[in-house]
């Protein structure tokens, strides 16, 4: 009898341990699928924002207006979303007032004949200031992109998410702004104003004349200089209209990958 207890007592504490490992093993298991879940909609919401930002941002003519919050996320994954998008918001309205002061300066017109020959008349004055706008223009915009790049990366080191997720951010934020490439194309418009600068003081200081579109020097040295810099100028151009399509390629690609 005390045999049948015990075999008895021992076959229910065998089937609670079964019990207890299969609840266990499905709350881990339930754990993980929810962890993947929320980090597949993480991905699907940051998708469906960039490329609701990128459309926007298309229009420089004003500033991008973005609803970074998301009822789908919440805990950490909101926070980062949040973080991410409203640093890259920051940075797009930052870049396209730039833009906008440049169109401001007519930076378009710099090289255009008609204007430049009408402008000598007045001993340059248009461009020389169109040239000084744009230069301070592309330094107050420096400066906002390192001052947006540090505040957010300050953030970062103290944002309320777990270590992990926050050490990633801050190595995201952190390498940030040496592959940015809006900021790369930054870098190419510096080099075209230091040639736009450079042909400048060539018109200013050689006698030249127009030639329907063209523009004609006396001495052969100063066409070679003058072309050559021009050539720089496509080759610098050309540089960035192949970053711009790279950056449309890879948000195609990002939000095919989301669907």
């Amino acid at each position: 009898m005390k045999e049948r207890s015990m075999r008895r007592f021992q076959i229910i504490i065998a089937i609670l341990i079964v019990i207890l490992s299969l609840g266990f093993f499905s709350y881990h298991y339930i754990q993980q699928q929810q962890l993947k879940d929320t980090s597949q909609m993480f991905d699907q919401v940051m998708s469906e924002k960039m490329a609701l930002l990128y459309d926007q941002a298309q229009d420089w003519s004003k500033p991008v207006q973005l609803d970074i919050h998301d009822r789908r996320l919440a805990g950490n994954y909101k926070k980062i979303s949040e973080f991410l998008l409203n640093y890259w918001v920051q940075n797009i309205n930052a870049r396209n007032a730039y833009l906008r002061a440049l169109k401001a300066a007519q930076w378009d017109t710099f090289l255009d004949v008609t204007r430049l020959e009408q402008d000598q008349k007045q001993q340059y004055a248009q461009t020389q200031k169109m040239l000084n706008d744009v230069r301070q223009a592309s330094v107050l915009y420096q400066n906002q992109y390192e001052q947006i790049h540090q505040a957010f990366l300050t953030e970062a080191k103290t944002l309320s998410v777990e270590p992990d997720m926050r050490i990633l951010l801050e190595k995201k934020i952190g390498s940030n702004q040496k592959v940015d490439q809006d900021h790369a194309i930054f870098l190419l418009e510096m080099q075209i104003l230091d040639k736009a600068d450079a042909m400048f003081a060539i018109l200013k200081t050689h006698a030249w004349e127009r030639n329907g579109k063209k523009i004609l020097f006396r001495d052969t040295a100063q066409v070679k200089a003058f072309n050559q810099l021009y050539q720089d100028v496509l080759r610098l151009n050309a540089k960035i209209e192949s970053i711009k399509k790279r950056n449309m390629a890879a948000l195609d690609q990002q939000l095919k990958d989301a669907t």
